[in-house]
This record gives C-alpha cells, sequence and structure tokens, in this order.
C-alpha cells in the first residue's frame, strides 16, 4: 500500500525544493493530482483515472499574481477553434515527425493535431544532423522573424527574453485563453512556481510527467539475471556487491561494466559515495541544507572517480564508454561483451525485446542503484516531474495570435487533448480496454518500427503536455515497469526520506536568472563545464591522477579560477528567490 501512496502523493512532496517548514501550508493549498489524463497503471498499480468535473481555476486570481480574474472556465475553449490564420511553431526536440517521415506533413501526429486544433500549422525543425541548441541560437539571431510559437529550453534566460521583447509576458491572459493549462498549475505550488518568474509573470507552457517523481526516474542500473544465476551470486546493493558483480562477470564472460555515455554522464552511481553529479556540470549543482553547492568540487565526488579510475586500471569499465551511445552499445549487448550496465526504461526494453526476436529470452532486470556499504545513499537519476523543455509564444505574434496561441497551447492539458497527445486517435491508433484504461492498437503494437508510438503521439519524449504514466507502461515491458519500481523506491517505507533521495536534492527546474545574473554567467561560467567533462574523463582514465592530493589541489584552484565561487554566488542567490515564490 506504502509504494501507491508515494506514486499518487509524490508532487504533494515537492515542498522539499521549498524547504520542509513550508509543508502544511502547501499541503493545504494541494488540490486534484491529474487533470487532462486517463491512468491506470497496466502493469498492475491504481493510477487517477479521470478528470474531476469540478476542476476550475481558483475564484479569486490574487494569489496566483494574475492580478485578474476570469470567467472562463477549464472545458470552456471549444474545439477545433475553426481560425482562418496560419501559426509557425518551432519545435527544438520533441515531439518531432518520426524517423519514417520526411517531415511534418507526413507525419500523423502533426497533421491530426492541426485538424483537432482547427488552425493551419507552419512546422520547423532544426536540421537534420545538426545541434538543437545551435539551430535555436541560429534562429534567436532574427527576433523579427522567429516563428509565432517556440519549443525550446529558455527557463533560466526568460527575465532576459521577456526584457528585450522577444517573448510574451502571458500573465494576463493565461486564465482566459488557457483556463485548463492555468487550471493545472495551481493544481501544485512548485508547478506554479516552475513556469513563472520571480515577478509572477507566466511566459510559457511546461511539460509535466503525471506521477512525478516515479515518472522523472526512468533510468538505472540494470542486469543479467541469467548471469546471476549462473554465478550463483544475489542481486548487488551495495557498491562492494556491485563492484563484485562486475569482476565476476569480467573473469567469466569478459564482459565489461559499460553504458550509453548520455544515460550515464549525469548520475552514474555516485550516490553510493555520498556524491552528486558524474560528468556533466550541469547535473553537478544541488542543493543541500538550502545551500547551493556544485558536485565536482567536493571529495565525495573525488572518493567516486577513484573508485571509477580503478575499475578502469583493471579493465572493468568498457574502454569505449566515454563515447558509447544507445546505438553503437547495442553491438556488445547482443554479444555478450556486458552483463551490467546503467540505461533507461526503454532501452532495456529493447535490448530484451531484440533478443527475443533472435529466439533468445529476456534475461535483463533492473536492479537497485547501489549504497555505500554503510547502507547510505545521497542520490539517484530522479526529479518531480517538471521538465526543462519550455513553449514559448514569440513577439513575432500580434496580440491576437497570442489570443489563438494560447488556445492551441491549451488544448494539450484538456481530457480529450491529453490523451491525443499521450495516444493519438481514438478508434485508430487507441481503444479503452476492459478495465476503461487506454491501450494502443495493432496499428501501433504491430509496427515494426523503433518506437512506432511516436508516429501518433506527442508525448514519448517531450512537449507542452502531460505525460501519462500509463503511456510508459504501455511502452515498456513489465520488466521495465519493474526496474522503475526498483529504482525509484530506495526507501519504500519512508516517503520523506525517499524524496530526498530521488529529487529532494536537485537544483529545482524552473529558476530564472535576472538579466544581469544571466549577462555575468554568460561572461564568467562558460569554461566550468568544459573544464569538468575533460577532467572526468582524464581522471577515469588515469591521464590525471585523481589519488594525488596535489593534483586534486589543483583541479580546485583552477575550478577557482573559472570563478565557481561567483558562479556559486548567483545561484544562492537565484535559489533563495525561487523558494519566496
Amino acid at each position: 500500500m506504502l509504494k501507491k501512496n508515494l506514486k499518487l502523493n509524490i508532487l504533494d512532496k515537492t515542498i522539499m525544493l521549498l524547504g520542509g517548514s513550508m509543508k502544511q501550508k502547501l499541503l493545504k493549498a494541494m488540490s486534484v493530482l491529474a487533470v487532462g489524463a486517463v491512468l491506470l497503471a497496466s502493469c498492475g498499480t491504481q493510477k487517477v483515472t479521470d478528470v474531476p468535473d469540478d476542476v476550475s481555476a481558483p475564484k479569486s486570481s490574487s494569489a496566483s499574481g494574475t492580478g485578474k480574474e476570469s470567467t472562463v472556465k477549464p472545458g470552456d475553449i471549444s474545439y477545433p477553434l475553426d481560425s482562418d490564420k496560419t501559426v509557425s511553431w518551432y519545435i527544438q526536440d520533441a515531439p518531432q515527425p518520426h524517423e519514417k517521415f520526411a517531415d511534418a506533413s507526413e507525419s500523423p501526429f502533426h497533421v491530426k493535431l492541426a485538424q483537432n486544433l482547427g488552425v493551419d500549422i507552419e512546422w520547423m525543425f532544426p536540421t537534420t544532423g545538426s545541434d538543437g541548441n545551435m539551430f535555436t541560437t541560429t534562429l534567436m539571431a532574427d527576433p523579427d522573424s522567429l516563428p509565432d510559437i517556440m519549443t525550446v529550453y529558455f527557463m533560466d534566460k526568460a527575465n532576459q527574453y521577456l526584457e528585450d521583447d522577444i517573448i510574451w509576458d502571458l500573465t494576463d491572459y493565461i486564465q482566459e485563453y488557457a483556463p485548463d493549462y492555468y487550471a493545472w498549475l495551481q493544481t501544485n505550488p512548485a508547478y506554479d512556481s516552475a513556469m513563472k518568474t520571480d515577478n509572477g509573470q507566466y511566459y510559457c507552457f511546461g511539460f509535466f510527467r503525471e506521477d512525478g517523481g516515479w515518472n522523472d526516474t526512468y533510468l538505472g542500473p540494470v542486469v543479467r539475471k541469467d548471469w546471476l544465476e549462473e554465478c550463483e551470486l544475489e542481486i548487488p546493493t551495495t557498491i562492494s556487491e556491485f563492484e563484485h558483480v562486475i569482476k565476476v562477470f569480467n573473469e567469466r564472460y569478459g564482459a565489461t561494466f559499460n553504458s550509453a555515455f548520455g544515460r550515464y554522464n549525469a548520475m552514474g552511481i555516485c550516490g553510493a559515495f555520498g556524491a552528486y553529479g558524474n560528468a556533466v556540470a550541469g547535473n553537478g549543482w544541488y542543493i543541500k541544507d538550502g545551500k547551493v553547492r556544485f558536485g565536482q568540487a567536493q571529495p565525495e565526488w573525488r572518493e567516486y572517480m577513484s573508485w571509477q579510475n580503478k575499475l578502469w586500471n583493471a579493465g572493468l569499465i568498457d574502454r569505449d564508454i566515454l563515447t558509447e551511445d544507445d546505438t553503437t552499445i547495442k553491438n556488445k549487448i547482443h554479444n555478450d561483451k556486458c552483463g551490467i550496465a546503467v540505461t533507461s526504461m526503454g532501452q532495456m526494453t529493447n535490448w530484451n525485446q531484440e533478443r527475443v526476436a533472435d529466439g533468445k529470452e529476456e534475461v535483463w532486470i533492473g536492479i537497485p542503484y547501489p549504497k555505500s556499504d554503510d547502507g547510505e545513499i545521497s542520490c539517484v537519476f530522479g526529479g518531480f516531474g517538471i521538465g526543462t523543455q519550455t513553449t514559448v509564444i514569440t513577439k513575432a505574434a500580434d496580440e491576437e495570435t497570442v489570443k489563438l496561441c494560447m488556445q492551441m497551447l491549451n488544448y494539450s492539458y484538456t481530457k480529450e487533448g491529453s490523451l491525443y497527445w499521450n495516444y493519438g486517435t481514438e478508434g485508430e491508433t487507441w481503444e479503452f480496454d476492459d478495465k476503461g484504461v487506454p491501450a494502443f492498437t495493432s496499428l501501433v503494437t504491430d509496427d515494426p518500427d523503433t518506437n512506432p508510438m511516436t508516429k501518433y503521439n506527442g508525448t514519448t519524449w517531450n512537449g507542452p503536455a502531460i505525460q501519462a504514466t500509463n503511456l510508459l507502461y504501455l511502452k515498456n515491458s513489465k520488466a521495465a515497469c519493474d526496474a522503475n519500481d526498483t529504482w525509484f523506491y530506495v526507501w519504500p517505507d519512508d516517503e520523506e526520506k525517499n524524496m530526498a533521495v530521488t529529487g529532494g536534492w536537485k537544483w529545482p527546474v524552473g529558476v530564472t536568472f535576472t538579466i544581469e545574473e544571466a549577462d555575468e554567467l554568460d561572461e564568467i561560467s562558460q569554461n566550468i563545464p568544459i573544464y569538468v567533462s575533460e577532467s572526468y574523463a582524464a581522471f577515469l582514465t588515469g591521464s590525471k591522477d585523481i589519488n594525488d592530493d596535489a593534483v586534486w589541489n589543483k583541479y580546485l584552484e583552477d575550478l577557482e579560477t573559472y570563478n565557481l565561487s561567483r558562479v556559486t554566488e548567483i545561484r544562492q542567490a537565484c535559489y533563495d528567490r525561487y523558494k519566496n515564490r
């Protein structure tokens, strides 16, 4: 019963971002947990199943900072909108057309979305093979020619874009033209805080994961259960046991510990050492006792790096791990070159399915993030169900177009729109099963292409919408769903402790730097990520001796020359303002 309560109450616990003393205030402020989703878990855990008919924006809007009241309620906007306007919409990341389609005109999701909205949409995406961030930066170089809507990563610089008249302040329009979205934000103070500036200006539509933390902890350690059985090994729970499995698999099968680096570089298994972050500087910023700290400058990170270097020197870590991706690692997975790894639910599902396609049995299972030998763990990959991708409306749109764009974006937070964004078209790509839960039809389930649901839906990865938990259950195997339970329920008998490990330590999503802070950070902080990435590789491979005090002290001194203390000071001020929103 506790596991169910942990999942359903996970969003309530976002108070850990704001400070435990505010817990009672938060709990009083909470209302419904789910708006715009039909959610039961097909793997057996009950979910929120419907949208309450009486969900609406508060009668008085003064608490949420809009400064005006609206008579428009959730459900009042009728779709399709039947507009004669054409709206341009740029998407940096997802949802983009499936790889099988040449462009959006062939993509069922994008074509039908425009039809459902009743608006012609001119879609724009980064050119094939280009870096999305670079492509967006190029677009921003000519603000007068921007598309009307941009789905990008603008949170930390929102103040600057508002001040420079690049994006619209949506505050005066949100209740009237996006009432379903506004109502969703009011279900959780952390949602509401993340979608506006410190001054209370709403500026974007967000991506949310319906069950919060459980959905955000979507990757972790996996192991071949057949090899565990053959070697008469138990599932490892501590770092020493984890290392022992790596050694035994190497001795018996010649296999190494491996991971697609994009899955491993953010966190790895640093929590077993009391550390925060792995090879990516952005994931190293964390909060402890209300203070902002940088993980890769802490002694615990040094200890973690020393452990990784030890494994590297012993030939226990794959030599290609720094360049491995989801595609290249498959060759080693399928040729028995790896028996323990860090990967995602989706990739573990693919590894097992591809074995079955080859006439073999499923062997990959999830195992817990290893704890220290003393039974402690500082963090795992996770969060609170608030994505960093946001959708903004640019000043290329006039006021009437802004209102139309907001109504368009509001659609995904309605009951009808949420179903479409998660599953596609009822009767074509999905039907309600005998339990009243959406299930994909054979059009999707029998499609041999990779991630066929992304041909028809928009929330598999990102998007201005609420990702349904049920979608993750439909997309992944039962073994992968069980793996996610294993990764997320670090402390299944202690909700507060569990939340502290899975998300309570994280630099919060939605913070906004002041214009002056953003300008200064642009000037002084660019070298830190590069230096940390280069140092990680050097410490891992031993070209720099992580165990040499002089080398470590020089590393710390270099971080200071790259303005680490000043960057930390700026982030602390930013975090303090966020707490007071």
